[in-house]
């Protein structure tokens, strides 16, 4: 499967790369997914590292997953219980034919975490993906720039 972020401009993917951090950032900070005061105060400082200097430093991924840490517990306590739930058909002949996948029913409080969660994973693969096409471009350069 091909990642779109290798195929979009290298501009773009940067400037959607901040955009993503500062709606991250507020998502993430706010009372309703952070929970305690302290942890709003971590995650912010973590994501405020992440400014255009620190953006394509291997700890701005580092700074990611503590926040993504942070926000595991706060949904481990927002899981009210995990269900084992079947996706695939049952086969008259094969009978059922599929996968069980465990998953969390979760209070409204650990859905916004959830997605939360879901939108920092992909801004960590935009970080990597950033990071590895301005090294491979640096390399580019130096062997072929003269």
């Amino acid at each position: 499967m091909k990642n779109f972020f290798h195929t979009m401009p290298l501009e773009e993917l940067c400037a959607r790369s901040l955009e993503k951090i500062r709606h991250v950032t507020d998502v993430a900070t706010s009372a309703e997914v952070a929970g305690a005061s302290q942890n709003q105060h971590a995650i912010r400082r973590s994501m405020d590292s992440l400014s255009e200097d620190r953006l394509l430093r291997h700890d701005g991924c580092e700074a990611l997953d503590h926040v993504v840490s942070i926000l595991v517990e706060e949904l481990d306590r927002e899981t009210q219980d995990i269900v084992p739930v079947f996706h695939g058909r049952n086969d008259p002949e094969e009978g059922a034919i599929g996968t069980v996948v465990h998953e969390r029913i979760l209070t409204p409080r650990g859905a916004h975490i959830s997605g939360c969660l879901g939108n920092l994973r992909v801004l960590r693969e935009m970080l990597l993906v950033l990071e590895h096409r301005l090294t491979a471009e640096r390399i580019v350069n130096r062997r072929f720039g003269g």
